[in-house]
């Protein structure tokens, strides 16, 4: 167990002196401190301006046509040519322009990646997308060549797009993602995302299911009548009956875990759900979503039967589904010709529905859309709808974007502590988060723990909003108390600079107290600026006989430290989680500095930066975690209880605590995060890191590292982990809480 609040290190970009970002922290300070007022001024009036613009909600979903023929296997037949894939989507793009929506669903994007991309490029959107079905791929190549299908969300940038794992309805086990793919058969999936509209949180959830004829009675007549004429025998008949049944009973299975994952939303929060279906309204699955499900139908009069979104009658492009011709009857199955049959009748298969938390009225405008053709050309084979609908008419007990993230956390958050770690041995005690029980999205981060080596750990942390609450948000102010007492019995030091050796180490007694207040503004969701008021006091004390470090130069080595320090963070912050980000991008960079006054016996400036980067590989929901940074500590006659260290839980795992240290250094981490099973997840990844006197001596040889493997595991406020790093020197395991970045 090691947090050491003192060594995180990492705190800002490098600075050319140390008056330079002195004045930069005063300065920065003073805004902040003097402008809280006109802050929460500006957040009301930014808030009811969005809620102003965006009383109506425009969505619409279309099945935007893969073009292919899905048989092959170095590579797929298509239907059309490359000239006129993109005439199609031209016209797309057109039409979407004219609709002008807020909110856009699509499905069978292929290839999805570049197709979402450019889609939301051309319309100046966002984008969230999920492969579905793409063969075997890795870095996007593979078999076969032309497919790599899926889903997307698109929305308007103001509206705060925010991308949540997905859902796999459907499909045996594979691997799905822009990195590697790996399925074998047909997958569905639900795209799941969120957006911000007026302060409200709304849920967006994008649907594909699989396309089977119906079991109906017109499929049954239709079999008997293969029978007659002879195609088909009693037993092909039987298999074939079966086969549509189990596919009319896969889409219901889809409907079912599709409901079962709804319900796990929290209650409260508006739902827009849209995308193809497959289905016709009053079959089982459909009844199941109005039903079990509690959603309605955004339909009005120009939605019905003379109004389909799929109508072979009218858009050409079904010719392909339901044209047999070509190749001749006998080179298709009867499963094939029932499919064929089926798909030239003109039916409404794609929907948006509403969640019960829109009230009645709420559907201002419903309509089918994109069935307009240029020179005989559709956008798709089927038709979109499209809908507007009044936010007004949400219910008023719906939650804003904060209490939706306070409703799905559980207030009150004990653990007891029973651990091992090379550092500490054998540790006991108890952690105790507590959120909002206030209703402030206040939260309280208590932890008592000692271990069989002699680590005394007390840490409180209250923060206002929680860290959690105030991630991806734009809020005037944020307050956050940390106060971290960290007794070492028994503290590493094994010497200065990357030439230490691990067989001179020997330990002494190391005593941190951390008191800090942080204040902080989150400028835009993305843009974080934060103050840092800090009281720091490191004691090194009982060292060995002929220790090294007790006369080792400055003094201060073998004393106690105290400093007062300023610190300036700017961070631009994409994650999608605080707790537990799986997307985004953190570029942070933080400067320090302690003068030496009376309060304190040292002084120095300290300058970091960071990259953080997170994305999802493939699902089930698999992410790579990246964090490279350096940082430096400027000052002379600096003692070891203020210059930068490597080795323990926060940054080399499979090296001891404190094993290297120099004033500055370098460090690479980098996790796969997977999951195992309920809230248990597994890591697997790499360490890298080496110190120098100076970034001026940056150099790239022999960086000691270590691999490692961890478990996670995934409470509601706090991720607990343990992790096991193989360094050269031996082998590091920590317990510890929070992701290690």
């Amino acid at each position: 167990m090691r947090i050491s609040f003192s060594r995180i290190g990492f705190r800002g970009f490098e600075v050319r002196n140390r008056l330079d970002s002195t004045l930069g922290i005063v300065v920065f300070a003073s805004l902040l401190l003097l402008d809280v007022s006109a802050l929460f001024a500006s957040s009301a009036n930014n808030s009811a301006d969005t809620a102003g613009t965006q009383n109506l909600l425009k969505v619409v979903t279309i099945n935007i046509w893969s073009g292919l023929d899905y048989t092959g296997f170095f590579r797929f037949g298509e239907y059309e040519t490359a000239k006129r894939r993109e005439l199609r989507l031209q016209l797309l793009i057109a039409q979407l322009r004219r609709l002008d929506p807020d909110v856009i669903c699509i499905q069978e994007a292929n290839p999805v990646s570049e197709y979402s991309c450019r889609l939301a490029d051309s319309l100046g959107f966002d984008e969230v997308h999920q492969v579905c079905n793409a063969g075997i791929k890795f870095g996007g190549v593979g078999l076969p060549t032309n497919f790599d299908e899926g889903i997307a969300i698109l929305a308007r940038r103001n509206l705060q797009l925010r991308y949540l794992p997905p859902w796999k309805l459907s499909g045996s086990f594979g691997i799905y993602g822009g990195a590697i793919t790996l399925n074998f058969d047909e997958s569905e999936f639900a795209q799941v995302a969120q957006i911000t509209v007026g302060g409200k949180a709304i849920y967006l959830v994008n649907v594909h299911l699989s396309a089977y004829p119906p079991d109906d009675r017109t499929i049954k007549e239709e079999i008997e009548k293969e029978i007659i004429e002879g195609r088909i025998d009693s037993a092909e008949a039987q298999q074939l009956s079966e086969d549509i049944s189990a596919g009319a009973g896969r889409r219901v299975e889809e409907v079912s875990e599709l409901l079962d994952h709804l319900a796990e939303f929290p209650a409260g929060i508006p739902v827009t759900m849209a995308g193809d279906f497959n289905s016709i309204q009053d079959s089982r699955e459909m009844k199941l979503i109005g039903g079990r499900g509690e959603f309605s139908c955004v339909r009005d009069s120009a939605a019905n039967a003379s109004h389909p979104t799929w109508d072979p009658l009218r858009n050409p492009n079904i010719k392909f589904s339901t044209d047999l011709s070509a190749e001749g009857v006998n080179d298709f199955s009867t499963f094939d010709r029932l499919s064929a049959m089926y798909d030239r009748v003109p039916r409404t298969i794609d929907y948006i529905f509403l969640n019960n938390r829109f009230t009645e009225g709420s559907t201002v405008e419903a309509h089918i859309a994109m069935d307009e053709s240029r020179d005989s050309v559709f956008a798709s084979d089927h038709f979109g709808v499209f809908a507007v609908i009044d936010m007004n008419k949400i219910a008023r007990d719906s939650l804003s974007t904060d209490n939706e993230k306070s409703s799905a956390r559980s207030p009150v958050e004990p653990l007891p502590i029973l651990s091992y770690d090379t550092d500490t041995h054998f540790g006991y005690g108890a952690k105790l988060f507590l959120f909002d029980l206030f209703k402030l999205n206040e939260s309280f981060d208590i932890v008592l723990f000692n271990s069989t080596k002699g680590e005394q750990w007390y840490r409180f942390v209250f923060s206002i909003p929680d860290f959690e609450s105030r991630e991806g948000t734009r809020y005037p102010v944020a307050l956050d108390l940390i106060f971290d007492y960290d007794k070492w019995l028994r503290n590493n030091f094994y010497g200065i600079g990357n030439a230490s050796r691990v067989s001179e180490g020997e330990q002494y007694t190391r005593i941190p107290i951390d008191a800090e207040v942080d204040i902080s503004r989150g400028f835009s969701p993305t843009f974080v600026g934060q103050v840092i008021l800090k009281y720091m006091s490191v004691r090194n004390y009982n060292f060995a006989v002929g220790s090294k470090l007790a006369t080792l130069p400055p003094a201060l080595n073998s004393a106690t430290v105290k400093y007062n320090s300023l610190g300036l963070t700017l961070r631009y912050d994409t994650r999608n989680s605080f707790i537990n980000a799986s997307k985004g991008v953190v570029l942070q960079g933080e400067t320090e500095y302690s003068p030496r006054w009376s309060l304190g016996n040292t002084s120095f400036a300290r300058a970091a930066g960071w990259i953080q980067y997170y994305s999802v590989l493939f699902y089930p929901t698999t992410v790579f975690a990246l964090r490279i940074g350096a940082q430096q500590v400027f000052g002379s006659n600096i003692p070891v209880q203020v210059m930068s260290s490597l080795g323990g839980t926060l940054n080399l795992r499979g090296y001891p605590q404190d094993r290297f240290l120099d004033k500055s250094d370098a460090l690479l981490n980098a996790e796969l995060r997977f999951p195992i099973f309920w809230r248990i997840g597994g890591v697997a990844g790499i360490d890298a890191g080496k110190v120098w006197p100076s970034l001026k001596d940056i150099d790239f040889r022999n960086w000691p590292y270590n691999p490692l493997a961890g478990l996670r595991l995934y409470m509601d406020n706090y991720v607990v982990r343990v992790d096991i790093g193989f360094g050269r020197e031996g082998t590091g395991f920590y317990f510890n809480f929070g992701q290690l970045f």
